[in-house]
């Protein structure tokens, strides 16, 4: 079940966090994006407990994709896609002209992900990521009218 994120989600998303990233945000990171309204925040619970999470900011007429995650067991079952259907559609009813992200170049699932959600390759920012040092391809997913 999709819904917005809470405080006491917290530890459960840093903990997907911490699995997934090299350079994991904080707890604290996370907890700051509850407190700004320009923030879509929104988590997977499956049971529960926790399966993913997405964070996303708005700016006037666009927004950039910050954050997109799913724990390893949880895998497989659709919920990037769900978190990834909902964020889409939270800006498209807000009128937002566009939505950016990046995503390191190995990242093959990720670009594949951001494909079917109608994401196009704009670039490549070279040596963006650290640990290890990679490439970031720069995608860009157009208003759907």
């Amino acid at each position: 079940m999709i819904r917005r994120a809470a405080i006491d989600d917290i530890p459960e998303i840093h903990e997907i966090e911490v699995r997934n990233f090299s350079l994991p945000w904080s707890e604290e990171s996370f907890r700051d994006c509850l407190n700004y309204d320009d923030t879509l925040f929104f988590v997977d619970e499956e049971e529960g407990k926790i399966a993913g999470f997405a964070v996303l900011r708005l700016f006037p007429d666009e927004a950039e994709l910050y954050n997109i995650a799913v724990g390893e067991e949880y895998r497989r079952r659709g919920i990037a896609d769900s978190l990834m259907n909902t964020l889409t559609d939270e800006c498209d009813k807000r009128s937002m002209e566009r939505i950016f992200l990046e995503v390191r170049q190995s990242n093959s699932p990720a670009r594949a992900l951001y494909k079917k959600h109608g994401f196009t390759v704009l670039g490549v920012r070279a040596k963006y990521y650290d640990e290890p040092k990679e490439d970031a391809v720069i995608m860009e997913r157009e208003r759907q009218q």
